[in-house]
């Protein structure tokens, strides 16, 4: 048996949930007389705001309808071919937005899906798990108006969910997505979008290869401003990455299979060798995970839509214009499982220059974080853990361009902790952890700052299992309870055009699942959702989902 407080989500965690599938026992329309939930399909519901569409003409492509994750052998396929813009649509657009909609049904695990235009990730992330016979219907919408430079050509494509069936695992992903181009007019007008889009393939980090670098040939000679952004995917004994303890926590119930290494995770990003700065991530939850029926019908937070993080390059555009190939490195340490990593850099140019200049000036970003780590030893059977880590690192560079010489410094921060408790032979565990991002850039011609922006991200969680009445596959208990939050307040301000959102965004969610020689005995959950702060437009926006035995109970938005 695998660990089941840290590789939540795996092992007996999933198979119950693979398990309760095959009976409908995960939504609900309510209990039975027996207590076990009847499946009523359990669509996803969310209180994120949802992407607001600019009244415009606008074209929609299709990447796929109703394409199967898997073939008729039941052997995982991905969805291809080539996306262009119909003529009636080319041109500047307001806004470009991906939609995702998938059904399933049948018996199946989460699995994690992408989706690649022209060598760039512009989506990742994972599904929600069916819920018996009756099909569950998933979707989420994307902004990617970023990604605009990309559809100035055909661009070749590749997507979906690698998915593995069989006689026993039947659930096969039915995925329909889209892309419409939204034109631009006089009301909405096109956003500053950047002038290239370039995809950082990374290999897989593992603990016995933590970092892995790429390398970037062919980019634009008059570079002014430089944005890499990055999702990350733990995996294995790193899935819940947040609920793994230090080594000597683990040690100390050396039958629970606890995943150890600490819970601290950051990658590390380096160009040509030199450190550029550390990509830390939101503690996604997969609807597998810790105990599925948490997550029936709000799944976690940014589940299906995996949240990215950003860091600033911009101090190092000088260096990117000299016409030779860079690399671009990452490493996760420690690290105690395989993490994908999936990254884009975002450039931006002089549009009166075909050629800028410029140097990297000062940089003090650290090699590691400081940490520190204490656990105690075994009071009543339960050992008690707290470890911090904190950043502070800086860089600055300049870039010479026709408006000037613009110098750009970077300050990033970051101040985590995470404590816990293990008990009852390493079968319960309760954990509590926040994490805080800060980012400020300000770049200047002279005294004068032509640009600045400001990032605050937030994510405290805390998690409470347990397995303590585990016996087998077939005979056990799980349950646990989920509070996450994405606090973000964001503000950039060009000239006298100043740009702000924020948001505070909870999930907190019970879920319990048992069997009893073999047969589904108990499959309940309750949740509580609520979205406060502003919509993509900046406006007010509000809304709090209450839910119970897998139905949603009210539903209030303003």
């Amino acid at each position: 048996m695998r660990r089941l407080v840290s590789v939540l989500g795996v092992s007996v965690v999933s198979v119950g949930m693979a398990l309760g599938g095959a009976t409908g026992a995960s939504a609900a329309s309510g209990p039975t007389a027996s207590g076990v939930i009847e499946s009523s399909g359990g669509d996803t519901v969310s209180a994120q705001p949802p992407v607001s569409r600019p009244d415009t003409r606008h074209c929609t492509v299709t990447l796929a309808d109703h394409f199967k994750s898997n073939a008729a052998d039941l052997s995982p396929q991905l969805y291809s071919g080539s996306v262009q813009v119909p003529d009636e649509c080319k041109g500047k657009w307001s806004k470009v937005v991906l939609d995702s909609t998938t059904s399933v049904s049948g018996r199946q695990y989460d699995r994690s899906g992408e989706l690649e235009i022209g060598g760039v990730p512009v989506w990742f992330g994972t599904t929600q798990e069916p819920n018996g016979a009756k099909p569950t219907t998933f979707s989420f919408s994307k902004d990617i108006t970023e990604f605009s430079s990309l559809f100035k050509t055909p661009q070749k494509f590749s997507g979906g969910y690698t998915n593995y069936m069989s006689d026993v695992y039947t659930g096969n992903y039915d995925q329909t997505v889209k892309i419409t181009f939204y034109l631009a007019d006089r009301k909405h007008p096109a956003p500053d979008v950047p002038d290239k889009v370039v995809g950082v393939p990374v290999a897989d980090l593992t603990p016995g290869s933590a970092t892995a670098s790429t390398t970037l040939s062919d980019l634009p000679r008059n570079i002014i401003r430089a944005q890499l952004e990055t999702t990350l995917k733990g995996n294995g004994c790193d899935e819940q990455w947040f609920t793994a303890v230090p080594d000597a926590v683990a040690a100390k119930f050396p039958g629970a299979g606890l995943c150890a290494a600490g819970a601290y995770r950051e990658a590390a990003v380096s160009v040509d060798g030199t450190p550029a700065g550390d990509v830390g991530t939101f503690p996604h939850i997969y609807s597998g995970g810790i105990v599925p029926t948490l997550w029936r019908p709000v799944v976690a937070i940014d589940t299906l839509d995996m949240r990215t993080e950003s860091l600033d390059l911009t101090p190092f555009a000088g260096r990117l214009v000299d016409g030779k190939t860079h690399s671009i490195s990452f490493g996760i340490n420690p690290i105690g499982d395989t993490w994908n990593v999936r990254a884009a850099l975002f450039l931006w140019t002089d549009h009166h220059r075909a050629q800028t200049s410029g140097a990297l000036t000062e940089d003090s970003v650290a090699a590691s974080p400081a940490t520190s780590t204490t656990a105690g030893d075994p009071v009543d059977g339960t050992v008690k853990y707290a470890e911090t880590a904190r950043r502070s690192d800086m860089l600055s560079g300049y870039v010479d361009t026709l408006a000037g010489r613009v110098v750009t410094t970077v300050n990033t921060s970051r101040n985590w902790s995470n404590s816990g408790s293990v008990g009852d032979s390493g079968m319960v565990q309760s954990i509590t952890q926040q994490d805080a991002m800060t980012t400020q850039s300000v770049s200047r011609i002279g005294h004068r700052v032509v640009r600045s922006a400001s990032l605050n991200e937030s994510y405290p969680i805390s998690v409470d299992f347990s397995a303590a009445d585990y016996v087998n596959d077939q005979n056990f208990s799980l349950n646990g309870t989920v509070d996450m939050t994405q606090q973000v307040s964001s503000s950039v301000r060009t000239g006298s055009q100043l740009v702000r959102r924020g948001w505070d965004w909870n999930v907190t969610s019970y879920g319990v699942l048992a069997r009893k020689d073999g047969t589904t005995s108990e499959s309940d959950g309750h949740s509580t959702t609520s979205y406060a702060g502003t919509d993509d437009n900046g406006r007010p926006y509000w809304h709090r989902i209450t839910t119970d035995h897998g139905q949603v109970v009210t539903d209030r938005q303003h």
